[in-house]
């Protein structure tokens, strides 16, 4: 029964309860009246017998009231037994009142009744809401098993809708789990067929460029050596972005130490960075760590000190901070060099995207590689230009 139909249930029986009452009471009461009117003219009828006299004051004392008269007739009663409370003098009263009590006990009754079954009613109800809970949260869970309740109430038809829904979803996850194992073992075949000719394509040029070739022909080769590796990369980085979106990549959390995870990610670039003169500062602080994917984490910070590193100039400084509060792990890496122009910070981290200072070369695809890494790990990126100009990125890891 719901709210509705509840208050109409309970506003019909208190209706018709008060009606049975007022009836029973009407009743009651002119059944009393009754009684006494009886009982007077007998005890007029016998006074009269007794005496003719007295059949005046008799019914005088009837229509008024003498307290003294009353008094004396409380002794003459009291002394043949019949006290105030006795049931003896009005003994037909005595079945008039136990049809009083008759009906106050069935009201009480029926709202006792009412009162039990309303409690009930909602312990039942949030049973099952607690139960229906824990299975969504089950599902949300992985798990789909659902015990199928045999009892119908109000809750059959959301249940069996959410059972449908369920298995729609079972299906559907399975069919996509399948579909990712296929993607992954495509990936897998075509990282294979790209990364042969490309490797046989370097060992090439490497042939090439150690033979004493001189002028255009040594531009081209080198030409070419430079595209083979931005093609190594570009390729690389695909496969990573795809494996990523496919959901085949399987993180491996550990307690990171972050000073460490930094100097091994930049390692790779210190010899580039050297070669520019540019300056490198990375805090030293061997007491905070996160929980994450070394491996991964690497390679996302690797990305972005790589751009920075193409967008400072020679003799440009780079500085690395992080720090570690109750809710995130926080990694600052900083740059002096031209900054972001205001309309490419939106699409920074966009797959190939190249922005107004980007250099000739890019691909646009490492940043939104870093990002792709950095939020599988529950963290975020943030780009924007300093107040004292250069680019500033700010990655966050946070504890849940």
């Amino acid at each position: 029964m719901n709210k509705k139909g509840m208050s109409i249930w309970l506003a019909t029986s208190f209706i018709y309860i008060t009606i049975v009452c007022v009836i029973c009471g009407a009743f009651i009461y002119k059944q009393s009246e009754n009684m006494f009117y009886e009982k007077a003219a007998q005890l007029i009828a016998v006074g009269t017998n007794a005496n003719e006299d007295i059949e005046q004051d008799l019914v005088s004392a009837l229509k008024n009231k003498n307290e003294t008269d009353i008094n004396s007739g409380k002794k003459i009663l009291n002394q043949y037994g019949y006290i105030e409370s006795s049931n003896f003098i009005f003994n037909t009263n005595q079945g008039f009142s136990n049809v009083l009590k008759v009906i106050l006990i069935l009201i009480v009754a029926i709202f006792s009744y009412f009162a039990v079954s309303l409690v009930a009613s909602n312990i039942i109800k949030k049973k099952r809401i607690d139960s229906l809970a824990k299975y969504l949260y089950d599902i949300n869970e992985g798990d789909y098993t659902m015990q199928i309740k045999s009892k119908e109430d109000e809750f059959s038809i959301l249940e069996d809708e959410l059972y449908k829904t369920v298995m729609m979803l079972r299906e559907s996850r399975e069919k996509e789990r399948v579909e990712k194992e296929n993607l992954c073992n495509n990936l897998a075949d075509i990282s294979h067929q790209l990364k042969t000719p490309i490797t046989s394509m370097s060992l090439m040029i490497e042939l090439l460029e150690s033979s004493n070739i001189e002028g255009d022909e040594a531009l081209y080769i080198g030409s070419i050596s430079a595209q083979i590796e931005r093609l190594n990369y570009l390729v690389s980085s695909l496969l990573i972005l795809s494996k990523i979106d496919a959901d085949s990549i399987q993180l491996e959390y550990k307690p990171i130490n972050v000073y460490e995870l930094i100097c091994v990610a930049v390692e790779p670039l210190c010899l580039m960075i050297e070669k520019k003169k540019q300056q490198l500062f990375i805090k030293d602080n061997s007491e905070i760590f996160f929980n994450g994917d070394f491996h991964w984490t690497s390679e996302a910070i690797l990305n972005i000190v790589k751009n920075c590193y193409e967008h400072t100039p020679d003799c440009g400084v780079i500085s690395i901070d992080y720090k570690q509060d109750p809710l995130c792990t926080q990694i600052i890496i900083e740059d002096n060099g031209k900054g972001f122009d205001k309309k490419d910070i939106p699409h920074l981290f966009t797959r190939f995207y190249k922005g107004a200072n980007s250099s000739k070369n890019s691909v646009g695809i490492g940043l939104a590689l870093s990002m792709s890494i950095i939020k599988k790990q529950n963290g975020e990126i943030i780009a924007l230009n300093k107040e004292t100009g250069g680019a500033k990125f700010i990655i966050k890891f946070y504890r849940n």
